[in-house]
């Protein structure tokens, strides 16, 4: 038993709760169980888990079921009954501090607040575990920290937070295949070993390596992704785009069709007039019960055409209300563009 990882997302149960900021650690062990097949799960110890192997470890995913302020209490349960030392825990957390649209891997460190953690600790009598910051950055204005983390994503922000937990379980597989070490260094926007050696000319250094790997191995998704994330940073946003969408139909003949459309995602912010693989995000989440995803994809699409092409937009929006005919945002969409189209 001591062999198996725990890897735990902190969240508070409940409908209302589901899409908020505070339940992002949920959010990441939902994409681990859909990438993975890990079907249904199981209750156990106040928690749903699920079993499965990962990157070839054993691992027992997690989402407590006490609320955020008692996740230790559970997480202590897990621990205990299954022998799981601290050194292959990892948890999953929204993290004010962190900005939006950046991920933090740490081996151990203080609960900053975070009440998740903060009963973690207490109840494992320690902070030597690892942990992965989910940045959702601080509220406007003058909202208050506990009404912001309650609050959904919405609009380019549901789709970024997507995004956002698609590469924080590529984190956790990293953590799982090649240590804390090595994960922190490729993803953490302020690691030591980014912060070194990031002149051009390394990079293109590295760049040739990854090119090189990539047509030694063409069919690797993981050199592949590598030699993508060297093209970002030199700014070759147009090779790292067909980078992105030559991995989605990589994984499609895998029969990863998950995995598939989070590049297309990936592509179409960075080139969001890509209408046709717009579309086909659109009709993935539509294909896998994702309504509410595949109606905002289909309202992106709408935003982009609005100026350009009014007729496509009101398409795009009609399309949005035949998934969901209530919509109150396709329908005022609708209400705004049906004048537009009058006067043309």
């Amino acid at each position: 038993m001591a062999e198996m990882r725990l890897i735990v997302g902190l969240g508070n149960p409940g409908a209302k709760y589901e899409r908020t900021r505070h339940n992002v650690g949920w959010r990441v062990i939902d994409v681990l169980v859909t990438r993975y097949q890990l079907g249904a799960g199981r209750s156990e110890r106040r928690a749903h888990t699920w079993d499965g192997s990962v990157r070839g470890q054993r691992v027992k995913l997690a989402k407590p079921l006490t609320y955020m302020n008692r996740s230790g209490e559970c997480l202590r349960a897990l621990m205990d009954y299954y022998e799981i030392p601290l050194d292959r825990l990892i948890v999953v957390h929204d993290d004010l501090d962190t900005p939006f649209g950046a991920l933090r891997l740490r081996k151990a460190g203080g609960h900053g607040g975070q009440r998740g953690l903060r009963s973690i600790m207490q109840h494992l009598g320690g902070k030597e575990f690892a942990r992965l910051r989910f940045g959702i950055g601080r509220p406007p204005g003058r909202m208050q920290p506990v009404d912001y983390v309650l609050r959904p994503f919405k609009g380019d922000d549901a789709i970024k937070a997507e995004e956002l937990a698609a590469r924080a379980a590529d984190a956790i597989e990293a953590w799982l295949s090649d240590g804390i070490e090595l994960a922190m260094s490729r993803f953490n926007g302020d690691a030591p070993s980014q912060r070194e050696g990031r002149s051009k000319a390394d990079l293109e250094a590295q760049l040739a390596i990854c090119q090189r790997a990539h047509e030694l191995a063409p069919s690797d998704p993981k050199a592949l992704i590598k030699l993508i994330a060297i093209q970002k940073k030199l700014g070759l946003i147009d090779e790292a785009l067909a980078g992105h969408l030559q991995l989605a139909t990589m994984y499609d003949r895998q029969g990863e069709s998950s995995r598939a459309n989070a590049e297309r995602v990936k592509a179409v912010t960075i080139q969001p007039g890509l209408v046709e693989v717009q579309r086909a995000v659109a009709e993935w989440y539509l294909s896998q019960d994702q309504n509410k995803r595949a109606v905002a994809r289909y309202l992106i699409l709408a935003d982009y055409y609005r100026e350009r092409d009014p007729a496509a937009a009101l398409s795009a929006v009609e399309r949005a209300l035949a998934i969901n005919p209530q919509h109150p945002k396709a329908l005022a969409y609708q209400r705004s563009l049906q004048p537009q189209m009058e006067t043309e």
